[in-house]
């Protein structure tokens, strides 16, 4: 009897598991899209967690970059620290200030700088995954898939060295992909407040939005590129491309007291950027190198 019921339940249990998994956003329940947003988020916590564990398994440990781009900051506690030490100047002065200030604001509320290091990669992975989710939502919305990307994107940048390093580079996550989720909703002062963070933590990333604003001006019409008839398209590349000027302004405009940035010529003669070199900058793919 037991089995009859079992065999009878199997196809409906099937049934019900598969609208779950396929239900397209516009006929899901909220209670789903929050429950595969908290398994996301969960997962996220877990893969945190097992991070802090390393973290904290010595008194010694220091994650790899922050022995370059944190050490410095100790200043914050101790402005005697590191006394003409051009090394620990240098790095000073290339941090952006967002960044260089969120670690101040650590310190003086007495968070080590180094402690607030490992901290700091579980709270931008969960912001991550927040406005990764909502990203998958608006290109597929299912959030059963967006559940499995944020699966996949954990798993991919816990095993690398740029977000768990909580350097300036480990905020490319978090705000590029908040620049997408606006971006996808069409909500320019959000857009532009992402730029301007991208600005204050991690440069780079505001010419990737840039770029991202000007190519949605282009579009394919009957076989032909054409520019977009779409308005709120210029708007947003003409108000993003500028506010991305005023924060790249600066970094144009203020020369370095450590002299001029190495020059492509220079690079390829030094070791460091050679593709077994401390920074790997040059790889030599099927015997090309470049």
């Amino acid at each position: 009897m037991l089995n009859q019921t079992a065999e009878v339940d199997s196809p409906r249990l099937i049934a019900r598991l598969h609208r779950t998994l396929t239900t397209p956003l516009s006929k899901s329940l909220k209670s789903q899209v929050r429950f595969w947003l908290g398994m996301s988020l969960m997962i996220t916590l877990i893969y945190g967690l097992l991070g802090l564990q390393q973290a904290f398994s010595g008194e010694y440990v220091v994650q790899d970059d922050a022995r370059q781009h944190v050490f410095w900051m100790q200043r914050f506690l101790d402005p005697e620290l590191f006394p003409q030490d051009w090394i620990a100047d240098y790095f000073q002065s290339i941090a952006p200030a967002g960044y260089s200030h969120l670690y101040r604001a650590a310190a003086n509320l007495g968070l080590s700088p180094m402690v607030f290091n490992k901290l700091l990669p579980t709270i931008l992975a969960l912001v991550t995954t927040g406005y990764g989710f909502g990203v998958c939502l608006k290109l597929f919305p299912i959030p059963a898939a967006g559940f499995t990307a944020m699966l996949f994107l954990n798993q991919l940048f816990w095993s690398k060295d740029d977000l768990i390093s909580a350097t300036p580079r480990a905020f490319f996550y978090p705000l590029f992909l908040a620049f997408l989720y606006y971006l996808l909703r069409r909500s320019l002062w959000p857009c532009l407040i992402i730029i301007v963070l991208q600005g204050l933590f991690y440069p780079q990333t505001v010419l990737l939005s840039s770029a991202i604003l000007c190519v949605r001006l282009l579009g394919w019409e009957r076989g032909k590129l054409r520019f977009s008839s779409d308005r709120q398209a210029f708007l947003f590349a003409i108000a993003g491309v500028s506010f991305s000027m005023l924060m790249l302004l600066p970094y144009a405009l203020t020369a370095s007291e450590f002299g001029p940035i190495t020059t492509l010529a220079e690079a390829k003669q030094m070791p460091e950027f050679a593709s077994d070199g401390r920074a790997s900058f040059f790889l030599t793919i099927f015997g090309i190198s470049g």
